[in-house]
């Protein structure tokens, strides 16, 4: 049986989570970071344990043994509750609320319910099924500032005439940071995620980490989720919808890339595709190189069913090794039928 952990992270320095979906340059950036970069990650700090280090993160997380959430937004209240929340479902208004709707002040209404329900990304892991329930509520969700974008001017000097160029960035408050969700089926797994973090920590996540961004401590200890709840009310919420695959909405919590057999699936969910691209950190190339883009579903997206996605291999010109890239996803059910 698949055991779940939340680590939540505290960024001691800015963090820079490039927005491929714009372009990718260094003055677009996003808050949160993709389940895939965080396994590129932690393959990289893997490599500097060895090769079977390496091999066996890749082997497990291809298996499904080791399963990776995207990281989230977290919020530390001043009674030292933690709030965590998750991306809003792709979900439209349900159907017999549409229909019920005759006369033209209930369409303004339900068109104002909708506008409201787009605002914001995010939504508190215990507010998703009331968020459902009511169609698209009457009630705003309040989301909190976790973090303030910052964009800082370079000039590159590597270049015969030195050029400007501008770093975007985030600098979370004091009272949030990022998290993620860890599965594993066997405590050796747990074991070998953890020393692999604890050392990302002092490397940083992310990019431009050579200019010292992206550097974290774990927040707290880390918290255990079982079948029947947790220690918070969003962190039991989530391992509820953890445990919950016979819902009819299975919502992803990291960008998948769904196998050729599961594509009748996905056209029966509810979903966006994401922009995959970025750059490959490795010890065993001088500089970056780009790695080709490609695209996945994107975290919110919702399915009847769970899908298993699949590791992506690709072979890269210049680098000795394959790059390999988590299209594993990890799901959650929405609603108790």
């Amino acid at each position: 049986m698949m055991m779940y952990y939340i680590f939540t992270l505290k960024f001691l320095t800015p963090v820079h989570f490039g927005d491929t979906a714009n372009g990718g340059s260094l003055d677009k950036f996003s808050l949160q970071c993709s389940a895939d970069t965080l396994f590129a990650a932690l393959c990289n700090e893997a490599a500097n344990k060895g090769s079977d280090a390496v091999a066996t993160l890749v082997k497990k997380t291809a298996e499904g043994k080791i399963v990776f959430s995207s990281l989230f937004p977290y919020w530390r209240t001043v009674d030292d509750d933690l709030y965590f929340y998750l991306p809003k479902p792709l979900l439209k208004l349900e159907q017999d609320e549409q229909q019920s709707a005759k006369s033209f002040e209930e369409i303004k209404q339900l068109a104002t319910k909708l506008k409201k329900q787009k605002k914001s990304t995010y939504i508190r892991a215990s507010q998703i099924n009331s968020l459902l329930e009511s169609g698209s509520s009457d009630r705003q969700f309040a989301v909190p500032e976790f973090a303030a974008p910052l964009v800082a001017g370079r000039v590159a000097l590597r270049e015969e005439k030195p050029l400007p160029y501008y770093v975007g960035s985030y600098v979370f408050s004091e009272h949030s940071g990022l998290y993620f969700i860890l599965g594993v089926e066997h405590e050796e797994e747990f074991t070998l995620i953890k020393e692999l973090l604890l050392s990302l920590g002092y490397s940083g996540i992310g990019g431009k980490r050579s200019s010292g961004y992206g550097k974290f401590e774990l927040a707290d200890d880390e918290l255990e989720l079982f079948d029947d709840g947790g220690v918070y009310d969003d962190d039991t919420a989530i391992a509820l919808m953890l445990y919950n695959e016979k819902s009819k909405y299975q919502m992803c919590l990291a960008p998948v890339c769904p196998k050729a057999d599961e594509l009748a699936v996905v056209k029966q969910g509810r979903y966006k595709l994401i922009k995959r691209g970025g750059f490959i950190t490795s010890s065993a190339a001088k500089d970056n190189i780009k790695r080709n883009s490609i695209y996945m579903l994107q975290e919110g997206s919702c399915f009847p069913e769970r899908l298993c996605g699949q590791m992506l291999q690709q072979t890269v010109d210049g680098l000795a090794h394959d790059v390999y890239r988590d299209g594993i996803g990890m799901f959650v059910g929405l609603k108790n039928e």
